[in-house]
This record gives structure tokens, C-alpha cells and sequence, in this order.
């Protein structure tokens, strides 16, 4: 499309050349024919006037320099009319040379116009066009800085409400710890009571009985040895029963079983016991660890899986319980399942009322691990617990 244009515009430039080359020819003859002294030099002015339409911007002025140099050649050339001054034919060119360069010098002031106009319009295009990116640059910053401000806003009340949940969750762990201390001291207070009562109402007593039998039988005069053998048999007996017990009281409060077996049996042995003693199906599964165990993580789970056995035997109403014990490389999970009647697991206000749960909670935090809790209302309880161990630790 724009090579046929541009031949059409090429072939219109050629045939416009030719007329004024043409008129030229003709008007140079029809001037040269003529006396000196008729004004038909003038349309030498038409020739520059066309020579306007021409594409090439210096062709008006080569136009009028050609038609002046003809102009003037007519002046020799040309033949002269008797009775006709000569002031009157050079006064006739020199209108001539008017007509000729009147018309270039108008047009040359109003092409010179046109420039300075064109000029000013790219000016004004080129500042257009620099204020209208200027523009779209600030408005671009602007809604940049619009939406950095949103995002800010939004995080900031993120931020509020993440503070707002964290403040919460602080005031119900102080609050919880507030009610595990004094729940704490209640227990500690009575299992000191428990402790003296049995101490003194039942171990005393016993012991103060085997002396007085061993006084006895120290004052006896009879020589028989056989009531003195059977005392001695009793009194024996009587210290076998007394040690059982001490031991026992013993392991309540830190089970030896620990230290001599480890901990695989001895919560095998815990839900042996408990197994015997409620008449719930119990399971135990277990992985072996592949060293030692850490002694603040093995006595937090075995206490987490005497506190589990101990609520459900109170609370529960179960029927079966699964006790899982995983000991991987780097972790140690737990897991206690029963299928009694189970609670509402998310109001923490309902858990916040079980010293078990806190105090399991607070055992498992400070070896560093984390305990959850899922329950629903009759559909029984599942506590887990996982405790990380450190790779670099020997047990690893």
C-alpha cells in the first residue's frame, strides 16, 4: 500500500514538472514573439506560484531565479514598437520580477510560519507526551504507595489480632499455671498427709508391734524352741510385708523400674497393672529406641501414661484402651486412645479444670515437646505427644 502511494505521489510530482517546465517553454516564446513594452512577462509569477505545489522545498526559489533570468533575457530578445520608450519596457520587467518574487516572498513567509507553527505543535507534543509519562509515573508511584499503605493496614491489623489472640493465650496459660500451682500445692499437701498417715498409722504401728513380739520373745523363760522359731518366723514375715510396702511407697513416687528395665517395660508393666486392676482391654504396641533415652523424657512419658491410665480409670467408663509407644531417631511419640465417653475438646474452659491435663502439658512443655488433645462427646479420647531428641545426644 505505501509503495503504490508513494509511486502515485512520485508520478503526480513528474507531471507537474513537466507542466511547469511546459508553461515555461510556452510562456518564454509567447513573451519573446511580443514587443517590448506588453506586460504578459507577469505570468511568469503563475510559474512560481505552481512551482509551490512541488514536494522539494527549494524548488519555488529555483523556480523564480529561472523565470528572472528568462525575464530578463526577453528584454534583448525580444523586438521593440516604434514610439515606445525604453524606461517603459525595463519599468514592465521590473513589474515582471515583482510578480515573481512578491508571490515566492509571501509563500516562503507563510511556509517559514508553518515551520515555526509545526515547530511549537512537536514542541508541545514532545512536553504533552513527557507531563503525560511524568503523570503515569506519579500515578504509578501513587497507586504503588496506595497499595503498600493497604498491605500495611492489613498487616497491621493481622498483627493486632495475632496480638490480641497471643495476649489471650498468655492470659489463659498464666491463668492456668495460676490453677495448676495451687491444684499442685493442694496435691502436694495431701499426698504429704497420705504419706505421714502411713507412716505413722500403719508402719509405725507395725513396727512398734515387731518389738514388742521380739521383746516378748526375749523375756520368754521356756526353754521350747519351737514357739520361739514360729515367732521368729512371724516377726520375719512381718518385715518381708512392712518392706513390700515401703518399697511400693517407694515406687509411687519414682519407679525404680525405670532405671533397671527402662521405659518400653515399664509402661508395659503400667498397663499390665492397669489392665488387672480395672478388667479394660488394654493393648501396648512399642518400636525399641536405638540407644538411651534421655532421663527427663523418659520419666515425662511414663508419668503422661500414668496420668492417662489414671483418668480414664476415673473418668473414661471405657472398655478399651491402646497405648502406642514410637521411638524414632529423633523423636519419641506417644499415643493414648480409649473409646469412653470423651469430652468437649474445644473449650479449653473445660480442660483448664483437669490437673491432669495441665500437669501433662506442663511436663511435656518442659521437655520441650508438645501435647494434643482430641475428644468428642461419646466418641472417647486420643492424647498425643511428641517430644524431639537432639541428634548430636549419645541416644541418637
Amino acid at each position: 500500500m505505501y509503495r503504490k502511494r508513494d509511486a502515485q505521489s512520485h508520478d503526480t510530482t513528474r507531471r507537474l514538472l513537466i507542466l511547469i517546465i511546459g508553461l515555461g517553454i510556452g510562456v518564454f516564446f509567447l513573451d519573446l514573439s511580443l514587443p517590448l513594452g506588453i506586460g504578459n512577462s507577469v505570468l511568469y509569477g503563475g510559474l512560481v506560484i505552481l512551482s509551490f505545489l512541488l514536494p522539494y522545498r527549494k524548488g519555488p526559489l529555483i523556480t523564480a531565479i529561472i523565470c528572472s533570468v528568462v525575464d530578463m533575457t526577453d528584454i534583448m530578445l525580444k523586438p521593440t514598437l516604434d514610439g515606445v520608450p525604453l524606461w517603459m519596457g525595463v519599468t514592465n520587467r521590473l513589474f515582471s520580477l515583482t510578480a515573481i518574487w512578491l508571490p515566492l516572498l509571501f509563500f516562503l513567509h507563510r511556509r517559514r510560519a508553518e515551520d515555526l507553527l509545526q515547530r511549537a505543535h512537536d514542541e508541545l507534543e514532545t512536553r504533552v507526551e513527557s507531563r503525560t509519562h511524568e503523570l503515569a509515573t506519579v500515578n504509578q508511584a501513587l497507586v504503588t504507595e496506595i497499595k503498600e499503605h493497604m498491605e500495611t493496614e492489613q498487616s497491621l491489623r493481622t498483627s493486632d489480632a495475632v496480638l490480641r489472640a497471643s495476649q489471650h493465650d498468655l492470659q489463659q496459660s498464666r491463668a492456668d499455671l495460676r490453677a495448676l500451682a495451687g491444684q499442685l500445692l493442694t496435691a502436694q499437701e495431701a499426698d504429704r498427709r497420705r504419706i505421714s498417715r502411713d507412716l505413722h498409722d500403719d508402719i509405725n504401728q507395725r513396727l512398734a508391734m515387731l518389738s514388742m513380739d521380739l521383746r516378748r520373745m526375749e523375756k520368754d523363760p521356756s526353754k521350747d524352741t519351737e514357739p520361739l522359731r514360729d515367732g521368729i518366723r512371724r516377726v520375719s514375715d512381718s518385715l518381708a510385708a512392712v518392706s513390700d510396702d515401703v518399697r511400693q511407697m517407694a515406687y509411687r513416687f519414682h519407679p525404680s523400674i525405670l532405671d533397671d528395665l527402662g521405659l518400653l517395660k515399664a509402661v508395659r508393666r503400667l498397663v499390665n497393672e492397669f489392665s488387672d486392676r480395672t478388667g479394660i482391654q488394654s493393648s501396648y504396641v512399642h518400636k525399641d529406641p536405638v540407644g538411651i533415652l534421655p532421663p527427663d523424657v523418659t520419666i515425662c512419658i511414663y508419668r503422661v501414661v500414668q496420668e492417662c491410665l489414671s483418668n480414664i480409670s476415673r473418668h473414661a467408663q471405657a472398655t478399651q484402651v491402646e497405648v502406642e509407644l514410637i521411638c524414632e531417631y529423633d523423636e519419641v511419640s506417644l499415643s493414648v486412645r480409649d473409646n469412653g465417653v470423651g469430652f468437649d475438646a474445644s473449650h479449653g474452659d473445660q480442660m483448664s479444670g483437669h490437673l491432669g491435663l495441665l500437669s501433662m502439658k506442663e511436663r511435656v512443655r518442659m521437655a520441650k515437646g508438645t501435647l494434643e488433645v482430641e475428644s468428642l462427646p461419646q466418641h472417647g479420647t486420643e492424647i498425643r505427644v511428641d517430644i524431639p531428641l537432639d541428634p548430636g545426644e549419645p541416644h541418637a
